[in-house]
């Protein structure tokens, strides 16, 4: 029994050595890191303190970017840095995603470019100056303050209108009739809000797509990039703080904003978010049910020369609802018994509650609506006898070989149409495939 309380004794003043031992091991290592991380965090302030910022060529540049916008840049920054000495060190950040090589890194690839993934640490002292363009990810202080000179970012837009991630798109929505790029100082916490660098503007054609507004604005991006590194230090000087005012948001956009509807739209928003989506997501609609995209518009001049909005505020894209709306022809009844427009309609009943950015249209009378309108309408005429044809109405036009499908406030043309699962169909074949085929009044998209 003694041998036994023993053993026990013995046992218990074993188990509080180890306790005991085990946490003065602890504390020290503790204390250890406590030191090195203090003394690491004041030669980080030290060093910040006696980096030089270069005051001349060549810069050493981080770049991040990903999509094709970005590599336009990479790739002038990248002959410029075999050609003429602006610039020593080339290094890139990009993304890495699962389903596609983004066109950043297979040029990196190709091309031997040193790259690294995000997210990234960036040393202090090691680069002059980051880049920043369509690379779509908030860059943290800790980065920016890694650079002397700051990081600039390139903007497809005449900041501070359209900030956001789709600048351009948002330009096309809203029938803006110019657009440029923007060059500015990153600044932590918020996008697109930093001092100006230098601004450039570029005028859009009425018919203009935003692939091709997209590419010409990359090509134009990468040239001013080229042309401030060539003078930076006093365009770093000489930077201006953005306005307060004419300030709108360009947030991302989805399929769901490609949706028609027929009752709610005009030929001009119609006509405009084909300009804008048509490259990403085309138009669509539904014919009984089944999703139709609408391809190959028969655009018009005159509905793309005005902006949407007169007071030049941004339209909030969304998808419309139709409890949130009037009936289209009672609106369009009672503007003409007015003998206004339905713009003025809406300013001088000033209904708050209805979504004034969806009925905007063009201050024209009939006289001034375009030929093809006039030519489905006699179309149209031959087709229905009784009362004016509903939005969404489909007729086939012989003469110019589309689908004429009314809207608003006229008709809009489309010589293509794609069914899912199905090849892509001509406005005559999928009018005799499905249109002529059901009753009259159902010859119409919902």
């Amino acid at each position: 029994m003694c041998m036994k309380r023993n053993f026990q004794r013995g046992k218990m003043k074993w188990q509080i050595q180890i306790q005991t031992f085990l946490k003065y091991e602890y504390r020290n290592a503790w204390n250890q890191f406590y030191t090195a991380r203090k003394l690491s965090l004041g030669c980080k302030q030290n060093l910040r303190k006696f980096v030089t910022v270069k005051s001349a060529p060549p810069w050493n540049i981080l770049f991040f970017g990903t999509d094709e916008f970005s590599l336009q840049s990479l790739k002038a920054l990248h002959r410029e840095q075999q050609t003429r000495g602006v610039i020593g060190r080339l290094d890139v950040v990009s993304v890495s995603l699962k389903k596609i090589v983004p066109a950043v890194r297979r040029y990196c690839y190709k091309e031997g470019l040193t790259l690294q993934d995000w997210p990234v640490v960036v040393p202090h002292g090691i680069y002059d100056i980051g880049i920043v363009v369509s690379f779509g990810h908030l860059i943290p202080s800790s980065i920016i303050e890694a650079f002397p000179l700051g990081i600039l970012n390139i903007h497809g837009s005449l900041l501070p209108r359209w900030r956001g991630a789709a600048p351009v798109i948002h330009a096309l929505l809203n029938n803006d009739q110019e657009t440029g790029i923007t060059l500015m100082k990153i600044e932590p916490h918020r996008f697109d809000v930093g001092k100006i660098v230098s601004k450039i503007a570029i005028p859009i054609a009425w018919d203009t797509k935003s692939g091709a507004l997209t590419n010409h604005l990359a090509e134009v991006g990468a040239q001013q990039l080229i042309s401030v590194l060539h003078d930076l230090p006093r365009k770093l000087q000489t930077a201006s703080p953005q306005s307060e005012e004419g300030i709108t948001k360009a947030p991302k956009v989805n399929e769901g904003t490609a949706k028609i509807h027929w009752n709610h739209y005009t030929c001009s928003n119609i006509q405009a978010r084909y300009r804008a989506l048509d490259d990403r997501f085309p138009l669509w609609t539904l014919w009984h049910g089944t999703q139709v995209k609408l391809r190959g518009m028969v655009m018009q001049e005159e509905w793309s020369c005005h902006p949407l909005h007169e007071d030049n505020k941004a339209m909030e894209v969304k998808d419309y609802k139709e409890s949130e709306g009037r009936v289209s022809n009672e609106i369009e009844s009672a503007a003409k018994d007015k003998e206004c427009s339905v713009t003025e309609f809406f300013s001088k009943s000033n209904q708050k509650g209805l979504l004034i950015n969806e009925w905007q249209t063009m201050k024209s009378t009939v006289k001034h609506r375009n030929l093809s309108e006039e030519s489905s309408e006699k179309t149209v005429n031959h087709k229905i006898s009784l009362g004016k044809p509903l939005p969404g109405t489909i007729v086939f036009n012989k003469k110019l070989k589309v689908l004429s499908i009314r809207c608003l406030d006229g008709w809009v043309n489309f010589c293509q149409v794609v069914i899912k699962g199905r090849k892509v169909m001509s406005a005559q074949d999928f009018y005799n495939g499905f249109v002529s085929k059901a009753p009259k009044d159902l010859q119409k998209f919902n």
